[in-house]
């Protein structure tokens, strides 16, 4: 794996031939294929911004990690941009305890590139803004968001999807999972400008509630001005069925054991693609924690 720390716009390490960094902006060579992941991580408290390039032809796994203990205020702003026939997989795991932070990712995918995008979202209050451009023919993104919060915890998580070319291919799930009094809110919004066919926009929002005072709001929204399309939604809130910790319960475990196994099956997706062994064993027993 190779490990890039970022700390006051810059980076210390020595970079890979295929990698480099200018200007604020982190280049991934064309014509590569990386067998071992690129994990960033962002040490910066205000982190203004970093823009990350993945030249055509190259196949890459990108792990990019925010990590802040600090209770201040926090932004980070992010620009990912991939070129033709490329194929992404990125997963975006945050972890900042501010009372007020601020994440904005933009994703920009030209001809035939495919992105399979994966967010974990575990910090205190935060407002996260993910929006993806479909720029060319052939572009695809796949999306999974997972936000989890507990006591006292606000997270609010916004997803963009834009098909601004004919014969693309978007699709999100995005899960809000809440216990006592924390509060969710998932926007989701595809849309499919005028002259856009073929393309295809799906979407499905999920909310888990543990406790009567956990709060999730989620809103998917399809914006198509163009007839030759596929698209569709659909949304659920509400607790683990009865029927299914009962019978988990009758198997010898405790409400707690049976609601945090269920859950953990939600998560699998996430923790699968953290393939670096202390991230994965953080934000699991962050994420148990909080559930």
């Amino acid at each position: 794996m190779s490990l890039i720390n970022v700390k006051n716009n810059t980076i210390s390490e020595k970079l890979p031939s295929n990698i480099t960094f200018a200007d604020n902006q982190l280049t991934i060579a064309k014509n590569q294929v990386f067998d071992e992941p690129i994990k960033i991580v962002i040490h910066d408290q205000k982190h203004e911004e970093l823009k990350i390039l993945v030249k055509e032809n190259t196949q890459v796994k990108i792990m990019l990690e925010l990590a802040n203990g600090a209770k201040d205020n926090n932004n980070y702003i992010f620009h990912f941009a991939a070129e033709q026939n490329t194929n992404v997989k990125y997963l975006l795991v945050s972890e900042v305890q501010s009372e007020n932070a601020l994440l904005e990712h933009y994703f920009s995918l030209k001809r035939d590139a495919k992105l399979e995008l994966v967010g974990g979202f575990v910090s205190n209050k935060m407002v996260a803004k993910m929006s993806v451009d479909l720029l060319e023919e052939g572009a695809e993104v796949k999306m999974r968001a997972v936000a989890i919060s507990s006591e006292n915890h606000v997270q609010k998580v916004d997803v963009f999807i834009t098909h601004k070319a004919p014969y693309t291919y978007g699709d999100m799930t995005n899960i809000g999972i809440a216990s006592k009094n924390g509060q969710i809110i998932l926007n989701g919004v595809e849309k499919i400008e005028a002259g856009m066919k073929q393309a295809n926009a799906f979407q499905t929002l999920k909310g888990i509630i543990t406790d009567d005072a956990a709060k999730i709001e989620v809103n998917p929204i399809l914006l198509i001005d163009e007839y030759d399309v596929k698209a569709g939604h659909g949304a659920t809130i509400g607790k683990i069925e009865e029927s299914v910790l009962f019978y988990l319960r009758s198997r010898g475990l405790t409400l707690e054991e049976a609601e945090r196994l269920v859950i953990n099956g939600f998560l699998q997706p996430v923790i699968d693609e953290i393939e670096d062994e202390p991230l994965r064993e953080r934000f699991v027993h962050l994420v148990n924690l909080r559930i």
